[in-house]
């Protein structure tokens, strides 16, 4: 019983010295290839990190509803016209929805179902 107890320790005290891994800087290149790329990071790198898009998977209508959402909710300055049907189209070709996930809903941090309080 000591020995597993002394080894629980010596992990935690390994885990604990190890040295702090610092975040990769944010660059375009984070984000896959494709026509829009850049106009998606510039777009979105302002509010939220690239990690936030590259785990989300939606429908080409649930990325369109989410740019109204961050407009309506979070103050984003909204995307309009041709920059917006470029991003809309990067993200769902980029980030299409996830298999068992219906319609793309999935488990994205900004989505929300009506009625739901937040």
């Amino acid at each position: 019983m000591r020995a597993v107890a002394a080894a629980l320790l010596g992990l935690a005290l390994a885990a604990g010295a190890a040295p702090a891994q610092e975040p990769e800087p944010e660059t375009e290149e984070a984000l896959p290839a494709g026509p829009g790329r850049e106009e998606t990071f510039g777009a979105c790198i302002g509010c939220h990190a690239t990690a936030v898009i590259r785990r989300s998977g939606l429908s080409r209508e649930r990325w369109d509803e989410l740019m109204d959402w961050m407009t309506e909710r979070h103050g984003m300055a909204p995307l309009e016209g041709a920059l917006r049907t470029t991003i809309v189209d990067y993200l769902a070709e980029a980030f299409p929805p996830r298999r068992g996930t219906p319609g793309g809903r999935g488990r994205n941090p900004f989505l929300i179902e009506q009625g739901s309080a937040r």
